[in-house]
């Protein structure tokens, strides 16, 4: 199992995941944005599972490779991370989910994204980072795009959500095309 550094942002810090953590997210539950930007179905209203449901997910996640909580001001709003890691081809799938839909739109993505991008091409080495990102997630493509991943082609109709089918966009960014900026750990 790969430990995971603590990280430090201006705004949030990156780090291991947290018994504590299952608090917040009975807290904050399940919002129909973070849901449908995710691929899910729609729900009338928030839900707010049992402390059972979180106290699996703290479970799952304990044991996750390069998998990081984003805490803010000692909360948990949201998980980022690494999957998909190949030795062969030097690569892995980057992916942010923020559960909190209040910190939506406030930087938070980007600076998550920039400073795993840096752990990604400046301490694992890594050739390549990707992702999937649903058409419609416009938010996401512009922090995204923001940080430097381009577009390089679509999953023409490879989600059925809701009754209709959506395209995913594969994006990517090279190390040579990585730009460590003043948002970087290593810069500040």
């Amino acid at each position: 199992m790969e430990t995971v550094p603590t990280i430090q942002g201006k705004q949030i810090t990156l780090r291991k995941i947290q018994e504590k953590d299952v608090d917040d997210r009975l807290v904050l539950g399940r919002h129909h944005e973070f849901i449908h930007m995710c691929g899910g179905e729609t729900l009338t209203e928030p839900e707010y599972p049992n402390r059972d449901t979180w106290v699996n997910w703290y479970n799952s996640a304990k044991t996750a490779d390069y998998s990081w909580i984003i805490d803010l001001n000692g909360h948990c709003i949201g998980t980022a991370g690494f999957h998909h890691i190949s030795e062969e081809d030097n690569s892995a799938t980057y992916r942010i989910g923020i559960f909190d839909v209040q910190k939506h739109s406030k930087g938070i993505g980007t600076e998550v994204t920039r400073l795993l991008l840096e752990y990604g091409f400046k301490i694992k080495k890594w050739h390549r980072i990707d992702l999937k990102v649903l058409e419609y997630n416009h938010r996401a493509i512009r922090c995204y795009e923001k940080c430097g991943f381009k577009k390089d082609g679509i999953l023409r109709e490879s989600a059925f959500i809701e009754g209709k089918y959506y395209s995913d966009i594969i994006m990517s960014i090279l190390d040579y095309e990585y730009d460590c900026d003043s948002s970087c750990l290593s810069c500040n």
